[in-house]
């Protein structure tokens, strides 16, 4: 009853004089898209307006990441991406600074091929073993995977024989390469790891070896839709929206 409550209200505005739906694309990188992609129904339900959501990396160098899709001037109405990545975007002045907005924290987490047995990485001496002991491991391109390399590694006191086990999976899902027996360890935003198939989290990293990445939305000044994006970046900070974060892995901002 409420679902079709909801249809029917979106059907009487989009039959409104002057009320004129519109069709939002949204360019979102991999911690917030398996909530964007849980939201979409349920938010053109609500508003009468559609969502056309693609995966894009927050930064990186393949042609799909956020910053050289608007280098090519593609089209895009909001950005979910990782917070500081959203900065240069705004130097450019690709997006409309005044727009931003938090919405969740995400932290880091591991992962293994579902049916091997997890590790213990409940201490951080334990978690260097594992890291040492590691054949290979996975990173991704965007967030996480620059900061293990260049800094988590550091902080560790791991040196050249772990670094040089790392591999960078570019663009897509790091837990495809560990379900596929391409990497013994994965890492990537927990959010990210949840929505994979095939692995088992083993769980956050500790504490002291973790980074909190924030997440963040933002509206492109190209967008010729600017108030139908302010609505849908405002219903981002939801409560339906925080809810969905949560069961996800993130922790709303």
């Amino acid at each position: 009853m409420k679902q079709r409550t909801m249809v029917l209200a979106a059907l009487l505005l989009a039959a409104q004089p002057g009320v004129q739906a519109a069709t939002l694309k949204v360019f979102s990188s991999g911690g917030m898209y398996p909530v964007i992609e849980s939201l979409k129904q349920d938010y053109q339900q609500q508003s009468g307006d559609s969502i056309e959501l693609e995966a894009a990396p927050s930064m990186g160098d393949t042609p799909q990441a956020i910053p050289n899709r608007l280098k090519r001037h593609e089209s895009a109405d909001v950005l979910v991406m990782v917070d500081y990545a959203i900065k240069p975007l705004e130097q450019a002045k690709w997006v409309d600074s005044a727009s931003h907005q938090v919405l969740a924290h995400s932290y880091i987490a591991m992962a293994v091929k579902q049916g091997t047995t997890p590790p213990d990485i409940s201490t951080v001496a334990k978690f260097k073993q594992v890291l040492t002991s590691a054949s290979s491991i996975a990173v991704s391109d965007s967030a996480s995977g620059k900061y293990i390399q260049s800094k988590m590694l550091d902080k560790l006191q791991l040196g050249p024989k772990t670094a040089a086990k790392i591999t960078v999976i570019p663009a897509t899902p790091v837990g495809e390469a560990v379900a596929q027996g391409k990497a013994e360890l994965g890492f990537q935003q927990n959010s990210e790891l949840k929505a994979v198939k095939g692995i088992t989290i083993v769980g956050l990293i500790p504490a002291a070896a973790q980074q909190d990445t924030l997440y963040g939305a933002v509206i492109t000044r190209s967008s010729q839709q600017q108030q139908a994006a302010a609505k849908f970046v405002k219903y981002l900070q939801s409560d339906k929206a925080r809810s969905v974060m949560q069961e996800k892995g993130l922790t709303p901002y």
